[in-house]
């Protein structure tokens, strides 16, 4: 198994405050030390980070527990280190 993967994602969903949903996801997306990018509008969101396989399985976790993204799939890559330089953004 490796050590690290690369999440690859999006869902059209509404989401009232982007700027707020933003900040806070942020700060998750810091304590799980992932990095990539997540745009995210009042559309919906997209995203491509990569972390730890620990890391990865919290992130899809957490995002799951938000009846907004339950249903949200997630492409799955293995990888032996992170895929980005900067943490997420």
């Amino acid at each position: 198994m490796s050590d690290y993967q690369v999440l690859l994602y999006y869902k059209y969903t509404t989401i009232d405050d982007p700027e707020t949903f933003a900040k806070q996801h942020l700060a998750f997306c810091n304590e799980l030390g992932l990095k990539g990018r997540i745009l995210v509008a009042t559309e919906g969101i997209n995203g491509t980070v990569s972390g730890t396989t620990e890391a990865t399985e919290k992130y899809i976790e957490g995002m799951h527990n938000d009846p907004r993204f339950a249903d949200m799939v997630f492409k799955i890559d293995q990888t032996d280190r992170h895929a980005f330089k900067k943490n997420a953004r």
